[in-house]
């Protein structure tokens, strides 16, 4: 049986990780040339990231309103 306080645990860790990468992305960016075509590539994968994140997202607030019901 899936265990709440594990998942939301998880899940939080999984957030800190997709964040850290979008801002190294950033980083990575913001030392380019704006005329770089490396940018479209860096562009994309921060909203794949992006995308994630609020599922995420959601999946932590669901998470977290299950343990505030069964306490």
């Amino acid at each position: 049986m899936p265990d709440p306080r594990e998942d939301l645990r998880a899940t939080e860790e999984s957030i800190r990780r997709d964040a850290e990468h979008v801002q190294t992305l950033e980083e990575e960016k913001e030392a380019l040339d704006p005329t770089d075509p490396r940018i479209a590539h860096l562009t994309e994968q921060v909203e794949r990231l992006a995308v994630g994140l609020k599922d995420k997202a959601t999946a932590e607030r669901e998470l977290s309103d299950e343990l505030q019901t069964t306490q």
